[in-house]
């Protein structure tokens, strides 16, 4: 298959397979977001607060591995280029590791101590994101090996981001099949039919990344690796004013999103009593965000990304506020089927979802487009370090995930959540304290609002549009922004690589 069509423009084909990375990342956290907190909170029944730690730990790793797979990435090579061969050796390991997460509730009774519990989850958990880790952060890369191009680079965001809204929105309605009618802590044995299906379409999707995307510059693998600089990779990416503007915005973003997965099933459950209304309410969220994407991306090119960014911004917290005004559904019937469900909630609260929706689209799929334009801006000419921001960049991601779920597990502990009691008969809905439930309602809307407010700050100030970059790359003697890592490498050790150039005729020529 072509991987560049006639004008010279990357193929439809390998828009597509470029896609297939991000639905990778989306599966893997959306599963991760939604059922890992409940099933170990409501079916294993571990304390929020040890099950906020075990996220906890996930970060300070991410924190340690992300950077030294930018430095491990930056500094690879040979027949598959220096990121696509990442993506090609860790797919199946973390198909498998996936897999092997979900067994957990199978494998382990609720009887068993909560230490054993902890000390089973947290090996495979860590194992899951370092492999997630070791293919997302060359596959960030990639877009910049692939095209300097402003507007091809919207083009390929928009496809990643209508691939990582199907492969979240699928993952939730999939899961929700897969799992039957009731609360996680009836249905929580099926999470392992959850996991193998989804461990193996994390497994083809990744290698369908990997056969469609391609690198422009063949990079030799080099004879000796400089040390691993702690300081370029860790510290001197934050110097660019453009990169830590729109790094703060990536991951403002993502803890959002990551609020609003996690806490949709206990907003679902225990403040509306309607746990069906969960996968109605996330596929009405993330439809629109699908639809609204064509959208989005025509704003950013007639109003900037910036600008449209903020929009998207504006419309979620407005949608938020009037989602704050729906009651408690005390009248929903626990047993009731779909129609009758949805009948009780009010129709204003499906417009505000629906509002949400359309402005979750701008705030996923903006803030995508606006990193590979702050890290060409910020580089200097004759850099190929893309994998000291890349690295950043995918624990900003990850770490927007944890984050809301950290922020979660002890505000319900305070607000005196409590496990659903294993003997609880299976025909009634357990219900939390008031205080509880308001906190479930609080951290739903008025985190976010925060959240996103933060996000739409950084970036008022942003200059990076497409007449700054047209500059930037047809100067490439202008100093970009950022730090000068060439001095870094300087202090280590030199490194002996050697790059060739592609013709068009090469990249076609290379398949799988």
């Amino acid at each position: 298959m072509k991987k560049i069509d006639a004008r010279g423009k990357i193929s439809f084909f390998s828009k597509i397979c470029y896609g297939m990375g991000e639905t990778t990342f989306g599966v893997t956290n959306t599963i991760l977001s939604v059922y890992l907190l409940i099933m170990l909170t409501d079916y294993l029944k571990v304390s929020s607060l040890w099950a906020t730690l075990i996220v906890a730990i996930g970060i300070v790793w991410d924190a340690i591995t992300d950077p030294i797979v930018g430095y491990l990435s930056d500094n690879s090579g040979g027949r598959f280029g220096r990121r696509r061969r990442f993506i090609l050796i860790y797919a199946i390991p973390l198909g498998i590791s996936f897999i092997m997460l979900w067994m957990i509730p199978t494998i382990l009774p609720v009887v068993t101590s909560e230490g054993l519990k902890i000390l089973t989850i947290l090996p495979l958990y860590l194992c899951v994101i370092t492999f997630l880790t070791l293919i997302n952060v060359p596959y960030g890369s990639v877009i910049m090996e692939m095209t300097d191009d402003y507007d091809e680079r919207t083009g390929l965001t928009g496809f990643r981001m209508v691939s990582s809204a199907f492969a979240t929105l699928g993952s939730i309605f999939i899961a929700d099949t897969i799992l039957g009618e009731g609360p996680i802590y009836q249905t929580g044995g099926n999470l392992i039919y959850v996991g193998i299906v989804f461990g193996i379409l994390i497994i083809v999707t990744t290698l369908l990344c990997f056969w469609g995307t391609f690198e422009r510059r063949q990079t030799l693998k080099p004879l000796t690796k400089p040390k691993f600089d702690f300081k370029k990779y860790v510290i001197l990416s934050w110097k660019s004013k453009p990169f830590r503007q729109v790094a703060i915005a990536y991951l403002c973003a993502f803890t959002v999103i990551g609020l609003l997965q996690t806490l949709l099933q206990y907003y679902s459950t225990y403040w509306l009593r309607a746990p069906e209304l969960f996968v109605v309410l996330a596929g009405m969220v993330l439809i629109l965000a699908i639809l609204s994407t064509p959208a989005w991306v025509q704003i950013s090119k007639k109003l900037g990304k910036r600008m449209a960014f903020l929009i998207s911004c504006g419309l979620s917290v407005a949608s938020l506020i009037g989602i704050f005004f729906i009651p408690q559904l005390e009248t929903a019937d626990f047993f009731a089927d779909m129609i009758k469900t949805m009948a009780v909630m009010p129709f204003y609260g499906y417009v505000f979802i629906f509002f949400l929706g359309i402005g979750i689209g701008g705030i996923q799929l903006i803030p995508f487009s606006m990193m590979p334009d702050a890290i060409n801006f910020s580089m200097k000419s004759g850099d190929m370090d893309e994998g000291a921001y890349y690295g950043i960049v995918t624990f900003v991601q990850k770490l927007g995930m944890g984050v809301a779920t950290m922020l979660i597990g002890p505000a319900l502990a305070l607000a005196h959540y409590q496990n659903p009691p294993t003997d609880w008969p299976s025909e009634t809905l357990f219900q939390q304290a008031a205080s509880a439930n308001q906190a479930i309602r609080g951290l739903f809307v008025g985190l976010s609002i925060v959240v996103i407010a933060i996000g739409a700050i950084s970036v008022i100030k942003y200059t990076v549009d497409r007449d700054a970059l047209r500059k930037k790359m047809e100067s490439p003697d202008l100093p970009g922004e950022g730090p000068d890592f060439e001095e870094s490498n300087n202090e280590g050790n030199s490194t002996d690589m050697s790059t060739d150039t592609v013709t068009t005729a090469d990249i076609n020529k290379d398949t799988f």
